[in-house]
Formats: structure tokens, sequence, C-alpha cells
């Protein structure tokens, strides 16, 4: 990498350029804003899974999007795929481009059984 792509301190330069994200406040960029700044809360009850035997029933859990996932794995992946398609239109991208891309992902939400 040459200079002309480094700070001062060496650092390479980053642009971002689009962004793409999925809460349990909405899905995309605009919905999660409107939602933040009209003070709603992503905390709702947990529908997802059986919370019996557990000592909280609320969550900000990501239930309104209809993603067919056999496991927690693969319902991350369909979210990364969701949030990468709404950053890379905000970025004006599309098919191949030759440049860095840095996805920015969550660990994944293992299913509460799984955890056992």
């Amino acid at each position: 990498m040459t200079s002309a792509y480094k700070d001062h301190l060496g650092r390479p330069l980053i642009a971002v350029t689009g962004m793409g994200v999925i809460t349990s406040l909405g899905q995309g960029v605009e919905d999660n804003w409107k939602a933040l700044t009209s003070g709603v809360s992503g905390i709702h009850k947990i529908t997802r899974f059986p919370t019996e035997g557990l000592s909280t029933r609320i969550s900000g859990t990501v239930d309104f999007i209809d993603i067919p996932a056999e496991n927690s794995v693969e319902r991350s992946y369909a979210f990364a795929r969701e949030t990468t398609a709404e950053a890379l239109a905000q970025a004006g991208l599309s098919g191949d481009f030759n440049g860095p891309l840095f996805l920015a992902a969550p660990p994944i939400e293992p299913e509460w059984s799984a955890r056992f």
C-alpha cells in the first residue's frame, strides 16, 4: 500500500461508503435510525424460543424477519447477506469490484438449546 493511502501515523485510510444493519429495532439503517430517534425500545418478549426455566423473558431478538434457517449459523449468514446487500447498495456498488471490503458482524447467535 502506498503512502498516499495512509495517514500520518502509517495507518490505512478508511472510507465508510455504505452501511447495513439489522437489529431488534428494525431492518436497515433508516428504520433503525427512526426507531432510535423516536425513543423506541428493541427489547421485547422472547418469542423465538421457549423461555421456561430462564430468569428473563425479554430480549433484543430479531423476530420480525422470516429467514428460514436450519440453525443459528445459517441465520447469522442470512443477516450478514441482508446487511451486506444494503451496505453495497448505499455505496453504489454492484457485481465484482476491485477493492477491499470489510464486513463487521457479531458472533454467531446460538439458539438457547444449543448452549447446553
